[in-house]
C-alpha cells in the first residue's frame, strides 16, 4: 500500500475495462487520479465517485484521443487538479475491429484504428513530456498487447498498431531515461473486458484453449502491472514490456 503517495496520475481511457481497475488501483496505493474518456460521462462519474470513496482526490474530463487539442486540454486540467505537477499518464485509449482479412481491408477502418491506438498514444506522449522534463520527474505508461509480439491472423490492423506502440515506446525510452522520465508498455493478453466480450465467440474460445492457463484475464489481474511501472521500484525499467497474458506468449 502506498507506492503512488500523493502522485498525480492522468488516465486517457479510463471510463470502463482495463482502464478503470487501473485509476482504482492508483488510488489504491494513494494517486490522486484524472479519469479522462471519450464521452462515457456516466461511466466517469461513477469511477470518480468510487476513487472518493477511498479517501483520494478524482476529477474526470472528456478526451478524444483523435483531437490533439483534447489531449491537450486534459493534460492542462490533470496539472491545475496537481497543483502544477503531473507524475504519472497512462495512454490506455484504443478500439479493435471486428475479424477481417487483410485483403477485404477497409482503409478507413484501418486509418481510425491507427489514429486512434497509435496516434493517440503519441499526442499524450508529445504533450506531456515536456511536462516530465520540466520536472525532472514522470512515468508514461501506454497500452499495447501481446499482439504487438504475437500478431494474429484477421487482426493485421489492430496487431500492426499495437506493435507500433511497443516501438514507440522503446524508441522514446531512450530519449528520456537520462532525464528521469520513464517510458514502458503494458501488453496484456486476453482480458475481460466489452472488447473481449464483444469479438467473435468462434475466436475467443480457440484463444482460451490455447493459453495455458485457460481463461481469460480480469482488469484487476492486469493492473498490477501498471502500478509496478508507475512506482518507484520502476525505476530501471526503461523502454519495457511487462506482459500479463497468462503464457500466451514467454517473451
Amino acid at each position: 500500500m502506498g507506492q503512488l503517495k500523493d502522485r498525480t496520475a492522468l488516465i486517457i481511457g479510463s471510463a470502463t475495462g482495463i482502464g478503470r481497475a487501473v485509476a482504482l488501483s492508483f488510488a489504491a496505493e494513494g494517486a490522486n487520479v484524472i479519469i479522462a474518456d471519450r464521452k462515457q460521462a456516466i461511466e466517469r462519474a461513477a469511477l470518480v465517485k468510487d476513487i472518493k470513496k477511498t479517501g483520494k482526490r478524482a476529477i474526470d474530463c472528456h478526451c478524444d484521443v483523435m483531437i490533439e487539442e483534447d489531449v491537450q486540454a486534459a493534460l492542462a486540467t490533470a496539472l491545475k487538479f496537481g497543483g502544477g505537477r503531473l507524475d504519472i499518464l497512462v495512454n490506455n485509449a484504443g478500439i479493435g475491429l471486428p475479424m477481417t482479412n487483410f485483403a477485404d481491408m477497409n482503409w478507413a477502418d484501418w486509418q481510425r484504428v491507427m489514429d486512434i491506438n497509435l496516434r493517440g498514444v503519441a499526442y499524450g506522449m508529445h504533450n506531456a513530456l515536456p511536462i516530465m522534463l520540466k520536472q525532472g520527474y514522470g512515468r508514461i505508461i501506454n497500452t499495447a498487447s501481446q499482439l504487438a509480439h504475437k500478431p494474429a491472423a484477421q487482426a493485421s490492423a489492430y496487431s500492426a498498431s499495437k506493435a507500433a506502440i511497443v516501438a514507440l515506446s522503446t524508441a522514446v525510452a531512450q530519449e528520456v531515461a537520462s532525464k528521469g522520465v520513464t517510458v514502458n508498455c503494458v501488453c496484456p493478453g486476453p482480458t475481460d473486458t466489452a472488447s473481449w466480450r464483444s469479438s467473435d465467440p468462434i475466436w475467443t474460445a480457440k484463444k482460451v484453449a490455447d493459453l495455458p492457463i485457460s481463461r481469460v484475464a480480469s482488469p484487476e489481474e492486469i493492473a498490477p502491472a501498471y502500478v509496478f511501472l508507475a512506482s518507484s521500484d520502476a525505476s530501471f525499467m526503461i523502454g519495457q514490456s511487462v506482459s500479463p497474458n497468462g503464457g500466451d506468449v514467454s517473451w
